[in-house]
């Protein structure tokens, strides 16, 4: 997966929010409210070759099965695509 367009993630109290920029600001006018795990699987997306390491991680991160957590994974994975947020490769 590959992130499409220029987001920047901030943390305003406890919220979320991803903030298009530059020519994506110009394409995308809205800003996100993501979840706290939503925002983890976010910034995943930079380095991760895929959902199922992403669930890994996230699994870690929050002392679950990768299992257990690779539905949300794809739910949010598919959301971000639907946005324009990101695409497969």
């Amino acid at each position: 997966m590959t992130r499409k367009g220029d987001f920047v993630l901030r943390q305003i109290a406890d919220e979320y929010v991803l903030i298009p920029y530059g020519a994506t600001a110009e394409k995308m006018n809205q800003v996100l409210t993501l979840s706290e795990t939503a925002a983890f699987i976010y910034e995943q997306t930079g380095d991760a070759v895929s959902a199922k390491e992403i669930a890994k991680r996230l699994g870690k991160a929050y002392d679950m099965p990768a299992e257990e957590v690779q539905e949300d994974v794809n739910a949010v994975l598919e959301t971000f695509r639907n946005y324009g947020i990101l695409e497969r490769v």
